[in-house]
């Protein structure tokens, strides 16, 4: 994998995983939220960061041809891979 899709998979990583501590840090903050008017405002701003989430998740990155991993890091990030690949067809944006 060249040095150019390595950099585009970490930053697709990156952005991805910006979205997802979004989407935990305000339904956190709902499980402690007081008031209802306090609560329904967080259930706004959690439904849109959800969709941003779902937006970042279905922009396809670049999958790297890893050949045979050898490594343990290698294999974890396979089976990641392999994860999110089927979240992905399974919760996709079809399921409404």
């Amino acid at each position: 994998m060249s040095r150019g899709d390595i950099r585009r998979v970490r930053e697709a990583n990156l952005r991805l995983g910006a979205a997802l501590a979004e989407v935990e840090g305000l339904y956190a903050a709902l499980l402690r939220a007081g008031s209802s008017a306090r609560r329904g405002e967080l259930q706004d701003e959690l439904a849109r960061a959800a969709a941003r989430l779902a937006a970042v998740a279905s922009v396809p990155t670049p999958v790297p041809s890893l050949g045979v991993p050898r490594s343990r890091r290698a294999r974890r990030r396979v089976l990641a891979q392999r994860g999110a690949a089927w979240i992905i067809a399974r919760y996709g944006r079809d399921r409404g």
